[in-house]
């Protein structure tokens, strides 16, 4: 009977243990949650091995993952194999879709859980992004990282309502993705890198595309994986340049129609081509070649008619601007039907 009582207790605890690493998990401590998985793991208890392992994947611990999904398969639980075999493939994901962002392909496969439950605007999300990246900076990752994570719920579900919000909602996943790798979460990281990335190619903000394969080349490198960290930026590099051919100043006309020719021919129908379009024609007008300017507006507004985005009406508003300065009234002409039919 004590034998028995004995084992009853064991077995309790050990329940507890996982289901404390549970409740660890869901709240983000990640470092709590191995220790508590670790306990049943150690006993063979149902899954446990299996969710010790995605932990520390998460962790970057891979040796011991690897190992607990070996014991994992030998208990019984087969897809302890397809948890090693995503976590190798994981970078190599993450790239490819870093690869096709940098690009300009339009990638949105997935969306917040839910609706936002109040009106959040943009400048109100960035504001508390900046004040927790303040905190990052001052204090580090560990510090900071659930309460980003809060700010982060909070905030994505804004995405589904006002495409005002994406480069702010962006910058927050940025930073929840640099706060995870600081805390020593790797795993945890990319897909929030990924979602930025996402976000920031919606709203056409090559900058912070930039400034996230930035963030992510110097986690691979510090995780010693220094030829996906080459990759993460070259992209970043190829992003970078953009930005710098999409800046309103026109300093160096020449060299910004070389890098827009080029991004060109990557924009699919929409918001991206008509920006590129547009630089593309206010380069040309600046360098005085009135018939090239004039095609590019035409092709810009015609790429814009069924497009709604103040950001896209603002680079066309400067192009009309600046051809009526110059004379060239049959350009300013074409980008002022733009406005004649939206008004």
């Amino acid at each position: 009977m004590s034998e028995l009582l004995a084992q009853f207790e064991l077995d309790d605890a050990v329940e507890r243990q996982y289901r404390l690493g549970e409740a660890a998990e869901r709240a983000g401590r990640l470092r709590e949650a191995a220790v508590h998985f670790r306990v049943a793991a150690d006993q063979r208890l149902g899954d446990a091995a299996v969710r010790l392992a995605h932990v520390l994947f998460a962790l970057g611990e891979e040796a011991e993952a690897v190992q607990w999904c070996t014991a994992a398969v030998a208990d019984g639980f087969p897809e302890a194999e397809e948890l090693v075999r995503a976590n190798s493939e994981a970078r190599q994901r993450f790239l490819e879709h870093a690869a096709r962002i940098t690009v300009g392909a339009p990638t949105f496969d997935w969306l917040p859980p839910a609706m936002p439950s109040r009106r959040i605007s943009p400048e109100a999300i960035a504001a508390r992004t900046q004040a927790l990246r303040t905190l990052d900076r001052r204090y580090g990752g560990i510090a900071c990282h659930s309460a980003v994570l809060e700010h982060l719920a909070a905030v994505e579900p804004m995405i589904v309502v006002d495409d005002t919000s994406w480069t702010a909602v962006a910058e927050a996943h940025e930073l929840a993705g640099w706060t995870a790798f600081d805390s020593g979460q790797p795993g945890t990281a990319l897909p929030h890198f990924a979602k930025a990335l996402t976000l920031a190619r919606q709203a056409e903000n090559e900058a912070l595309i930039a400034s996230v394969l930035t963030r992510a080349g110097r986690m691979f490198l510090h995780h010693n994986a220094p030829d996906d960290a080459l990759k993460a930026f070259q992209l970043g590099f190829v992003a970078a340049h953009n930005a710098w051919a999409d800046r309103r100043a026109l300093n160096d006309p020449a060299r910004a129609i070389a890098a827009l020719a080029g991004k060109v021919g990557t924009c699919g129908e929409g918001r991206a081509r008509t920006l590129t379009l547009t630089a593309l024609a206010r380069n040309h007008l600046a360098l005085g070649d009135l018939p090239a300017a004039t095609e590019l507006a035409r092709e810009a507004v015609e790429s814009a008619r069924n497009l709604r985005s103040a950001r896209a009406d603002d680079h066309l508003r400067w192009l009309d601007q600046e051809a009526r300065e110059a004379g060239a009234l049959l350009l300013a002409e074409h980008v002022s039907s733009r406005f004649a039919r939206s008004g």
